[in-house]
């Protein structure tokens, strides 16, 4: 066996009649020549696989930031940057991919010794036909209120029935949701979640309701400007009934600074028109999921606090205006965003058959979580959606129509 393969083993002549056959120069090859060989275990690679690294990816490792799969038996794995979120698919390649541990590359195979050529044999430690290619995505967040719901915060009152081994710690979620760290952090912040004693407590919807309006009712208790906000007085008079945590949340989420400040500097506040008009719709609407419209409109303005304008256009996302033939009125119609599949196909087809034609702004919120860096609402409406324009106004209808 050993002779057998001396008499295949590569040799100078060898190297420089591959040489002439390629019509290539002496001078546009290094000293050292490696000689590539086939190891006895180079099909035993069944614990390898090759992944595609674009830019961002690339620049990830070399700046030392983690790289992690994640997802579940039952889940298609994502990978996750810091920041980002990728999608993967195994894809062929008509070409063999071959894995060389040890293999020298251009610099390295240079030689100031002068000794002439020298070969060196180096190993082929696998011959792939397949990799994974990866696809940057929204992060997959539908899991994540489904995760918290059944330990939701509803208030300190109930706090004693709250199943403790069900509740999540930071990291725990974090291997359940197929996101990336800095996606996790933003969406706990738009899903309303606290941290309570050292655990994630998304805040209850009925809880946010009255916690809510305990806030507001403090403009009129103690007759502030709408622009006057006191954040640290509005904490101090509602700290027995909101945990501090939670108080913040509600803060971030409902106000902002009003360019006001107190005497001794600090900041003062007014509470976000449209967010809190959003959310008295949503509160409206789960009381009366389908409404003629001008009886919605008239009690969602009376429900809003003093000064604030409740607009038509804050309901896209919560809800869908349609005329209802048989009543001959127009109605708004309870129809959130999270209510719709994930499946971009499914969506569509869902979005479709509750409404015809769409608007681009009547459509942008049931579709822009969907977008990606490569791909925005008016690409996935050229690739998914019919368009047409009617008294100068783009409308969109199914691809295929019905």
């Amino acid at each position: 066996m050993a002779a057998v393969e001396e008499k295949h083993r590569r040799t100078a002549k060898d190297v420089e009649h591959a040489m002439k056959s390629s019509n290539l120069d002496e001078s546009e090859l290094n000293d050292i020549v490696q000689i590539l060989r086939f190891s006895p275990d180079c099909n035993e690679t069944s614990d390898i696989k090759f992944l595609e690294l674009n830019p961002h990816l690339l620049e990830s490792l070399k700046e030392n930031d983690c790289l992690s799969f994640r997802g579940s038996d039952e889940e298609s794995v994502v990978l996750c940057t810091k920041n980002r979120t990728y999608k993967l698919k195994e894809a062929e390649t008509s070409n063999s991919l071959l894995l060389v541990p040890d293999l020298k590359f251009s610099k390295a195979t240079a030689s100031n010794v002068a000794e002439g050529r020298m070969l060196q044999e180096t190993s082929v430690r696998g011959v792939f036909h397949v990799y994974f290619e990866v696809t940057e995505c929204q992060p997959l967040l539908r899991k994540l209120p489904h995760l918290l719901q059944p330990t939701a915060f509803n208030g300190i009152e109930y706090e004693s029935i709250v199943d403790q081994s069900k509740l999540y710690d930071w990291e725990k979620l974090r291997e359940e949701i197929q996101a990336s760290d800095d996606e996790l952090r933003e969406a706990l912040s738009t899903f309303m979640v606290a941290n309570i004693n050292g655990f994630l407590r998304r805040l209850t919807f009925e809880y946010e309701t009255r916690a809510l309006t305990m806030m507001l009712d403090l403009i009129e208790e103690n007759s502030w400007e709408p622009d006057e906000i006191d954040k640290e007085m509005s904490f101090d008079l509602l700290a027995e009934f909101i945990p501090h945590s939670v108080f913040e949340v509600l803060f971030h989420a409902y106000a902002e600074p009003s360019g006001k400040s107190k005497n001794d500097g600090q900041p003062l506040f007014r509470y976000n028109e449209k967010q809190v008009s959003r959310f008295l719709a949503k509160v409206l609407l789960a009381a009366s999921p389908c409404n003629s419209y001008d009886e919605f409109m008239a009690a969602w303005k009376i429900g809003t606090p003093e000064g604030m304008e409740p607009q038509e256009s804050w309901l896209r996302g919560i809800a869908i205006i349609v005329f209802n033939s048989r009543k001959n009125v127009r109605e708004v119609v309870s129809y959130p965003v999270e209510d719709l599949p994930d499946d971009i196909y499914d969506r569509f087809d869902e979005l479709f058959k509750t409404k015809e034609p769409w608007t681009i702004e009547e459509i942008t919120p049931y579709i822009i979580d969907l977008t990606t860096n490569k791909m925005n609402v008016n690409a996935l409406l050229t690739k998914y959606a019919r368009s047409s324009t009617v008294n100068g106004i783009k409308l969109y209808n199914s691809k295929h129509g019905r």
